[in-house]
């Protein structure tokens, strides 16, 4: 079996290549298919190919997936402490991954089927345009507040961004510079809101039904097709997780935790996770809690407990493990065996 260690760049590759635990070739090439498959091929018998998550990888994979035995995709930050701890060059991370292999010491990450990497990847463009935009009115609320009192700004309108709002912010008396970022951030945004409107009429025109996105749609929260579709395109195939808590983990909805002796201290949310999944998982709250009144009792007695932003997380966490066991056991969502704390929502038939 030959084993091929890939360090991917933007324009070169440095590949090690391995068989029985001995390097028996390494050659930097230049990141075209003509070359990297001159590579691979001049390799007789099975082949097994290794390279870590980059934002170039799907291009690799799909050129080599029929080219050798075994594509893995391999977990960049469990990789980093691993490799960079013997030493950081090109050569060495090709030969270390060439070893890995070898030795089957393989952090793996998941590799989504091309139709649901382009679906996920037009679903995370519309959500950071909305970041986006979120971003620039946040910016321009900070500067009417470094500028004008509260009291003195007209009441007839709630919201700064309504037609009336918006009157508002191109009348107001500013200094100088902050009148021309104010009118900068306006021009941004209404262009992004525009770019964020076509997105949306993209993702309405997607068809990705499925057994398994019409039982999530059950869940409370998933009825919207931007938040069941972030879900589904996230999550992928919910049996690579081993178990719920792996899933909540993913979605970033356990605290970091750090442990010595009887001692047990918890902080914030992890940050290592999936941003997208943790995001649609908690704007879901809402709509679930609203929907489904064993939750929304669950979210009450949390809230006096704590706050509101730790009971919307507890919900989201609920949600994640709903989820979870609807997808494995394919079953529909039932309102009656919601269960709070740390036990598993069970699903219904």
């Amino acid at each position: 079996m030959i084993t091929i260690g890939a360090d991917v760049h933007l324009k070169t590759t440095t590949f090690s290549v391995m068989e029985k635990y001995q390097r028996i070739k390494k050659k930097k090439v230049n990141n075209s298919s003509g070359e990297i498959l001159e590579f691979v091929r001049q390799f007789e018998g099975p082949k097994r190919y290794s390279m870590e998550t980059s934002y170039n990888w799907p291009v690799f994979y799909e050129l080599l997936k029929d080219e050798v035995g075994e594509f893995n995709l391999l977990h960049a930050k469990k990789l980093k402490s691993i490799i960079e701890s013997q030493g950081k060059t090109d050569g060495k991370d090709a030969d270390e991954l060439a070893y890995l292999t070898e030795i089957g010491y393989l952090p793996r990450a998941h590799i989504a089927k091309i139709e649901t990497r382009a679906n996920r990847n037009l679903l995370r463009l519309y959500l950071r345009v909305s970041s986006s935009i979120a971003a620039m009115k946040n910016r321009i609320h900070a500067i009417i507040n470094a500028n004008v009192f509260y009291y003195e700004r007209p009441g007839t309108f709630k919201d700064i961004f309504c037609e009336r709002g918006k009157r508002y912010l191109r009348e107001v008396e500013l200094p100088k510079t902050y009148r021309y970022m104010v009118d900068e951030l306006m021009q941004q945004i209404e262009f992004m809101q525009g770019v964020k409107g076509r997105l949306l009429k993209k993702i309405e025109e997607l068809h990705v039904e499925n057994e398994d996105l019409t039982i999530l749609r059950t869940a409370p929260g998933m009825g919207g097709k931007v938040l069941s579709y972030v879900v589904m395109s996230e999550v992928d195939n919910v049996l690579r997780f081993r178990n719920a808590r792996a899933a909540i983990a993913y979605a970033g909805l356990v605290p970091k935790e750090r442990s010595s002796g009887e001692k047990i201290r918890r902080g914030r949310l992890r940050t290592e996770c999936n941003w997208f999944l943790k995001w649609a998982l908690i704007e879901a709250v809402t709509g679930a809690i609203f929907k489904d009144r064993n939750l929304r009792k669950i979210y009450k007695e949390a809230k006096v407990r704590t706050n509101s932003s730790s009971a919307k997380v507890k919900i989201a966490r609920i949600l994640m493990r709903t989820i979870y066991h609807m997808l494995k056991e394919k079953v529909k969502y039932d309102t009656n065996k919601v269960m709070g704390n740390s036990v598993a929502p069970i699903a219904g038939k």
